[in-house]
């Protein structure tokens, strides 16, 4: 992503991680980057930070004391169903995997993984964020045309104008939400 691009609309990432050392290098990371990161060292304090501010994509540890990743996740799509969430982990397990999936994770990293591992499924989160903007978008835009579709015209070319606008639309909409679908399979619940 470009910075001019981070700079309009910088990706709100929050990293939690209970060791340092991890936390610190994917902040780091990730600020390099262009993104806007903020770092908790727990789940409890990730909470607290989430619910003062909004975040699109987070990215945890998976064992952690008190508050593990799961739980954390959990907590996250009970309060925002929209944010991606990528769970990283040094205890890896086919069937840890697929847990973390069912439950909701985007995507899952085992340790230790190369930066360029990172920056792929980060970039495949941001790409993913991006089509649920222009989903959102292009709902209110398809809401407005309906509304304006259901005034009197005093011009029919301007109302097939209009018709033939909002049939582009939908075919567009359509497209666009068959895209959006988690690795569950089930539809993103947030969609205006």
């Amino acid at each position: 992503m470009s910075s001019r691009q981070q700079q309009i609309n910088p990706m709100q990432i929050l990293v939690v991680d209970d060791e340092r050392g991890p936390r610190e290098l994917l902040e780091s990371a990730l600020l390099e980057e262009g993104y806007q990161v903020t770092a908790a060292k727990s789940g409890e304090e990730a909470c607290q930070i989430f619910d003062e501010k909004k975040f699109e994509l987070v990215i945890t540890d998976f064992k952690m004391p008190g508050l593990n990743g799961i739980k954390l996740l959990k907590k996250i799509k009970s309060r925002a169903p929209e944010t991606l969430v990528i769970l990283i982990t040094g205890y890896a397990s086919l069937s840890s995997a697929i847990h973390a999936i069912r439950e909701g994770a985007y995507d899952y990293l085992t340790k230790p993984f190369q930066l360029d591992e990172l920056y792929i499924v980060v970039k495949n989160a941001v790409d993913r964020i991006k089509l649920i903007r222009e989903n959102n978008a292009l709902l209110i835009h398809l809401k407005q045309a309906m509304e304006q579709q259901m005034l009197p015209f005093e011009n029919t070319e301007r109302q097939n104008g209009l018709q033939q606008n909002n049939a582009e639309l939908l075919k567009s909409l359509r497209t666009q939400l068959l895209k959006v679908y988690n690795r569950s399979g089930q539809p993103y619940p947030h969609i205006p």
